[in-house]
């Protein structure tokens, strides 16, 4: 039959085997993670590289098309003025037109 120490050394050995296996679990693990960054790093840095190259010179050139566009248009108080100026004219050629219809009647 097992005596305390006998059983006491089982427990010993038990201990330090699970132990052990904690260990090289946690050493696997701190591994896994360590490779688990590493790929979410190299990913990151992937697409950091794709919208440093691809998507900040696209914006960039469409931001300087917008800018062209605000250049060249013109105001919108002046686009007002000139649609209250062509419906004056219209006025005035429609009046014109009428007096020479009335002329070449009284002709």
């Amino acid at each position: 039959m097992l005596d305390k120490q006998d059983l006491q050394a089982i427990k010993e050995l038990i201990d330090t085997s699970i132990k052990a296996s904690e260990e090289r679990t946690q050493a696997k693990m701190d591994t896994m993670e360590a490779r688990l960054q590493s790929k979410i790093d190299d990913v990151d840095n992937h697409w950091r590289a794709y919208v440093e190259g691809s998507i900040i010179p696209n914006f960039q050139l469409l931001a300087e098309g917008h800018q062209t566009l605000l250049e060249t248009l013109a105001p919108k108080s002046r686009v007002d003025n000139l649609e209250d100026d062509v419906i004056f004219l219209k006025s005035i050629v429609k009046s014109l037109m009428q007096e020479v219809s009335d002329l070449k009647k009284a002709q």
